[in-house]
């Protein structure tokens, strides 16, 4: 009766795409992402990953909170760091062929981040939103007993309307969520890309039973 159900499906091929950036702004004047990884999975299983540091040529600035709490390392970068214009077509070729795109907290920043990198690319954005799911958004419903309900709304309505809605002392970032489910992960890694994607996959194979998606 649930077979048709995502977390049935083993052939759909999920990204998950996580951006460090050098501050909160959603416009590249002002922000660009330092750090881009994404897993490619399909069923329970990850497929390939990608971890890339880059490097812009224009001198944009990050606080020293920011930079500590990210672990940013102009060091690192300078010495990995690569071209954004190379690096931008695996990024397209994954986010425009993948079923779906998921992330914690990708409809309020991963999202905008990405679509400015395409117009940064001279390139139109698609429509990612009809294929991304928010995880943060996700267990935010399950916490606060609102859990999605497709017969009345759209998952992008639902994730909206969770989106604008404060809830007093619910905490659902990324650290907060494995916790809550109690999933093992190194947390003193995180705010390293790869180690949010790694957590926000376990993370996604527990609240997957709990939503009808």
């Amino acid at each position: 009766m649930d077979e048709h159900l995502l977390r049935f499906d083993k052939n759909k091929t999920l990204v998950f795409i996580d951006c460090e950036t050098l501050n909160l702004c959603l416009n590249y004047c002002h922000n660009r992402p330092w750090q881009i990884a994404m897993l490619k999975c399909q069923g329970d299983k990850i497929i390939d990953t990608k971890d890339v540091y880059l490097k812009w040529k224009e001198e944009l600035k990050i606080s020293k909170d920011a930079a500590r709490i990210t672990r940013y390392d102009p060091k690192n970068i300078e010495k990995h760091g690569i071209d954004p214009a190379l690096f931008f077509p695996t990024l397209r070729e994954w986010l425009e062929k993948a079923d779906y795109i998921l992330g914690h907290n990708i409809l309020g920043f991963d999202l905008h981040i990405i679509n400015q990198y395409y117009k940064f690319m001279n390139v139109e954005p698609i429509d990612f939103l009809s294929k991304s799911i928010d995880t943060n958004l996700l267990w935010k419903g399950i916490k606060t007993s609102n859990i999605y309900d497709p017969k009345k709304e759209s998952l992008a309505e639902y994730m909206y309307k969770l989106y604008h809605t404060k809830f007093k002392n619910v905490r659902t970032n990324l650290t907060a969520a494995g916790k809550d489910l109690d999933i093992n992960h190194d947390y003193d890694s995180l705010h390293n890309a790869l180690s949010d994607l790694e957590l926000n996959f376990k993370v996604w194979n527990k609240i997957k039973f709990m939503v009808n998606i």
